[in-house]
């Protein structure tokens, strides 16, 4: 299979299992939710709504394709993405820790863009 397609597959099944390990009231105004863009490989689980009179919005894990690579720009969470992409058979050197400074890449197991 080719290497994107998987990689979309992956990172979806990823998103959608976090997603689903989220407690869910019938009475929170606040949202769990994905938004899966192919066509521009852009991967979002955010949440939204209301909460006390407050306005809620909050990227939860922001995920990305660019350059044949994951690009992980935001992990909010304790679920350890980048374990469970390995897991899955993507490559660290497959795999950019966007959320890091570029001059401080060099000093991970991942690739540095």
């Amino acid at each position: 299979m080719d290497k994107l397609i998987e990689y979309r597959k992956i990172i979806q099944q990823i998103l959608t299992s976090y997603q689903n390990l989220t407690p869910h009231s019938p009475d929170d105004e606040v949202e769990s939710l994905l938004a899966f863009d192919e066509v521009r490989d852009q991967y979002l689980w955010l949440r939204s709504g209301w909460q006390n009179k407050n306005r809620v919005r909050h990227i939860t894990m922001y995920l990305r394709i660019k350059n044949d690579k994951v690009w992980v720009e935001e992990d909010w969470t304790d679920l350890c993405v980048v374990d469970d992409l390995l897991a899955a058979g993507i490559p660290a050197t497959d795999i950019v820790l966007g959320f890091q400074p570029p001059d401080v890449r060099q000093y991970t197991d991942f690739a540095i863009a």
